[in-house]
């Protein structure tokens, strides 16, 4: 039966802006203040880099027939092919989320006649066979999938046997894929286990040898729109830059709060320079050493939640030991006193995904400002929260105006105020991936 392609994409995850609700230490005065953190939108990839060896993990968001699932990714040699889980990417979105907060308001002190105030809150492995012109250096089964890595100086026989085997190649990644093999690239072919549903799909970690500080981006041509949105996060020996792409950060004297609108021009900038750019320049959106008990939380998930967190087995068992074994693999070969992590976001052009991108060790191993507290602002600010009921004993009154209030579309319990940023606006994108993915009819991604 013919088939067609598919993307291999990360899921459509946006995290709306969200209020962070700060707590006022109250001593002498109130403040309001609005806030808002930035949402991943697109694909999303990490690279654990390290003289030892690298890992590449990528989530599969796949609707459809789940007999219909594959994906080929160019490799280098040999590599390891494990499961890993959305907490991971989960974990790693709240350790570099970008933060800005609107100037803050100072208000008067609220407090009663006593003084008081209140505060706001496998498988077996084989070698050889393929067929003419193809050997087959592993097979395995990991968990839900079954994998292939196959290696070829023909691209002629490596077409034919994925052909043959069910795998239609696109007329414009044909060319693409005869690059790879010229660059003596392998591939790995990944498919669904029969009679597993694609409920059962997790990330994969794609772990080869040494330093392998790159992203094939030219197979993630494959059926893309004009824009294909990225969110890479790189754990490394400190911090890592594009090497053949342009890259900026924002800077804080440039953004400006709307009252009114509850939210700051960071969306726009970063739009802005990614038009000008062409869809080439990637946004350095963090960068900053890596606390050595930065994934305590994801472990303490696991281990009271195991099944939710993604790494139990299918007794549920075993999560923690699975979770500890995906850190390990993603900081393999780096000193906690020198490791670091990168947050890089683009929106490239069809015409960016003609070249891989390259990793290097940045000249500036400064770290890249998060934390954005804004000065200028547009707008009609919220007002301060009303002054307390003290009651006719002078004493703080349950349920008085000052109790509870509205300030700015935030609630306001006491003094302290943290009003919510509005959500962004970013919309679903649709994604493509490192990689190629191949199915009967081109699906929706989700």
């Amino acid at each position: 039966m013919r088939l067609s392609k598919l993307l291999f994409a990360a899921p459509l995850a946006v995290i709306p802006f969200l209020a962070s609700p700060d707590v006022a230490d109250a001593c002498g005065g109130c403040f309001v203040q609005q806030s808002e953190s930035t949402q991943v939108t697109g694909h999303k990839m990490v690279l654990g880099i390290s003289t030892e060896q690298t890992t590449l993990y990528d989530q599969i968001t796949y609707s459809g027939a789940p007999e219909e699932f594959a994906w080929v990714l160019p490799i280098k040699g040999q590599v390891d092919v494990a499961l890993s889980s959305d907490a991971l990417f989960q974990s790693l979105e709240s350790l570099t989320r970008v933060e800005v907060y609107s100037p803050q308001i100072n208000c008067q002190p609220q407090f009663c006649d006593d003084g008081g105030f209140s505060n706001g809150a496998g498988g077996a492995s084989s070698e050889g066979g393929g067929g003419p012109g193809v050997q087959i250096i592993a097979q395995e089964v990991v968990g839900p999938y079954e994998t292939v890595q196959l290696t070829s100086d023909d691209p002629a026989a490596l077409t034919d046997w994925l052909t043959s085997h069910g795998y239609n190649i696109p007329a414009d990644i044909q060319p693409v894929i005869d690059a790879y093999v010229g660059e003596d690239f392998d591939f790995l072919a990944l498919r669904l286990v029969p009679g597993e549903g694609i409920d059962s799909m997790r990330p994969v970690a794609i772990t080869s040898p040494g330093a392998v500080p790159a992203l094939p981006l030219r197979m993630v041509a494959a059926g893309t729109g004009a824009t294909t949105a990225i969110t890479l996060w790189v754990v490394g020996e400190g911090k890592y830059e594009p090497q053949n792409f342009p890259s900026f950060t924002i800077r804080e004297q440039d953004l400006v709060w709307d009252w009114d609108a509850q939210r700051s021009n960071y969306g726009d900038l970063k739009a802005t320079q990614f038009e000008r750019s062409g869809g080439h320049a990637w946004l350095f959106e963090a960068a900053e050493p890596l606390n050595p008990w930065a994934f305590d939380e994801l472990l303490y998930f696991a281990e009271t939640n195991p099944v939710e967190s993604g790494y139990a087995d299918d007794d549920g068992l075993n999560a923690v030991v699975n979770a500890t074994a995906d850190i390990e693999r993603l900081t393999a070969g780096t000193d906690p006193a020198t490791r670091w992590i990168s947050r890089l976001s683009g929106e490239l052009s069809r015409d960016a995904l003609t070249t891989d991108l390259a990793l290097q060790a940045s000249a500036d191993q400064s770290s890249v400002n998060r934390w954005f507290y804004i000065e200028n602002a547009i707008g009609t600010p919220p007002e301060c929260p009303p002054p307390p009921d003290c009651g006719d004993d002078g004493l703080w009154e349950d349920g008085g105006q000052g109790g509870e209030a509205t300030v700015g579309g935030g609630q306001v319990g006491g003094c302290a105020v943290v009003s919510p940023g509005a959500d962004a606006g970013a919309g679903l994108a649709a994604l493509a991936v490192a990689g190629l993915v191949l199915a009967r009819r081109r699906r929706r991604l989700s």
